[in-house]
This record gives C-alpha cells, sequence and structure tokens, in this order.
C-alpha cells in the first residue's frame, strides 16, 4: 500500500474515533507534518468525506462516508434477524455463538452473543479469524469451491498459535475432508489454548458458502459430548437462514 493512501485512510479512522480533530491533532497521530495533514483533509473535503467546522477550524467525517457504509450495512441486515436466533442458542448451550464472513481470506466475526453464563472473549465483534485453524474458518475453506479453495489457501500464512495449529497445506487438506464429510468443522485448541469451538457453514440460495455461525466455549466445558450435542442444534439454525442474491436475508422457521 502507498503511504500517502495509507495516511489517508488513517486519518479518517483517526475521525472516526472522535468527534472532531484539529489539523495538528491529526498531522500528530499519522506522524507527518502539518501542510501534509493540511492536504489530506482538504482532499477528504473536495467529496464531503470530511467537513470542516468554520468556527472552531476542526475537522469531522463528512456526510459521504454514508455512501461507503450504506451498501456494506445492507448486506448485513443478518445480523439484525440472526440475534433472536443467537441469543436463543447461546442460553440453551450456555456458550458464546458467533456469525462470521468471509473477508479478506479471514473468517470475520459480525455478530457475537454470549451466554449470561459464561464469559469468553476470543470471538469479539470484528475480530479476524484465520482460516486454517478456526473452526469457522474451515467451514469457509471446506464448502467453498475448490477453484477459491485454492487461491484461499495460497494467501494463507499458517501463523502459529498453539502447539496444535495447524502448520501445512498437506494437514490443513486432510482437514478439509474430514470437514467435508461431517458436515461440521472444530477447532480444538488450535487458535486459542484452553478453548475449543465447533462451528457448521451457512449457505445461500445458491449453495454458495461466505458465512459460518460457530459455537465457543472453553475446553473443559466443551466435552466431544458436549459437542455432539450442538452441532445439530448449530445445523438447525444455519439451515433456518436464508441469504437472497444482493444481500436480502430473511431467517425461516425450520
Amino acid at each position: 500500500m502507498s503511504q500517502s493512501l495509507k495516511n489517508g485512510i488513517d486519518a479518517l479512522l483517526f475521525l472516526a474515533d472522535r468527534k472532531s480533530a484539529g489539523v495538528t491533532e491529526v498531522a500528530s497521530s499519522l506522524k507527518v507534518n502539518k501542510s501534509t495533514a493540511f492536504r489530506i483533509l482538504n482532499t477528504f473535503m473536495e467529496d464531503n468525506m470530511v467537513e470542516k467546522n468554520k468556527d472552531t477550524l476542526k475537522y469531522r467525517l463528512g456526510p459521504a462516508i454514508l455512501r461507503l457504509s450504506e451498501q456494506y450495512y445492507h448486506n448485513f441486515n443478518i445480523i439484525e434477524s440472526a440475534r433472536p436466533v443467537m441469543e436463543k442458542l447461546a442460553a440453551e448451550i450456555h456458550e458464546s455463538i458467533h456469525l462470521c464472513i468471509l473477508s479478506n481470506n479471514s473468517a470475520v466475526v459480525i455478530e457475537q452473543m454470549m451466554s449470561s453464563s459464561r464469559l469468553l472473549v476470543n470471538a469479539k465483534v470484528g475480530n479476524s479469524e484465520p482460516l486454517h485453524c478456526s473452526s469457522v474458518g474451515k467451514c469457509l475453506l471446506a464448502f467453498t469451491s475448490e477453484e477459491n479453495r485454492e487461491k484461499m489457501i495460497d494467501g494463507i500464512s499458517f501463523s502459529v498459535f498453539t502447539g496444535k495449529t495447524i502448520k501445512d497445506r498437506n494437514r490443513l487438506n486432510e482437514e478439509i475432508k474430514r470437514v467435508q464429510e461431517l458436515g461440521y468443522a472444530i477447532d480444538d485448541e488450535e487458535l486459542s489454548e484452553h478453548v475449543r469451538c465447533v462451528a457448521v457453514p451457512v449457505f445461500d440460495e445458491r449453495g454458495m458458502c461466505i458465512h459460518s455461525l460457530g459455537a465457543s466455549g472453553a475446553a473443559s466445558r466443551m466435552t466431544d459430548e458436549k459437542i455432539e450435542r450442538i452441532v445439530p442444534l448449530l445445523l438447525k439454525a444455519a439451515k433456518s437462514i436464508v441469504i437472497r442474491k444482493g444481500g436480502t436475508i430473511i431467517w425461516q422457521t425450520v
């Protein structure tokens, strides 16, 4: 990524974290001089991405930012629809439930429901989970097309998180076959020690899988027997999701 582009992105993210900021604050955050920060902010002002208060001379995000987010959030009406189902499931199994989407070769958590009786924060909303060692990631790999899968695996760095993390392509391919046969995936303390997760794919009406639904819990609680009990509940929830072409998403009773 070019440095100027990165500076521009960082400026927007800096403004997103506060109501407004002066050019000196922006420059300090970006570690650039004031003239550079001024040029960045003025460039965004031309397209109403940033606006300037004439009285305080401070900058804030402008209304054109909404154009970038409108379609993105439209596609995520799944969150609002999924929430009650996930809440019910979390209460039933007494574990955390999270919904992920494939983005930038990672499984990104777009919603999470915590059980009131359990506190587990390994899958926070916005977190990216690696494809090779998370249950939600394995589902996204296993239930996409072979062509997509090969491209996705090409982009995996096989970072090691615990002693159980899958470390190479051959071992991952073996795991993918297992997931395809079972219809669900398990993270057996591969991403975080003492945490086990199980996930299932979520298909759209074309049979495509870009979402996955998972349950996480302490390894001491997430025994093989409990996972066997959870899997049918996850599958039922996933099958009740209909993701229509164009992003329209509804929940149906199964």
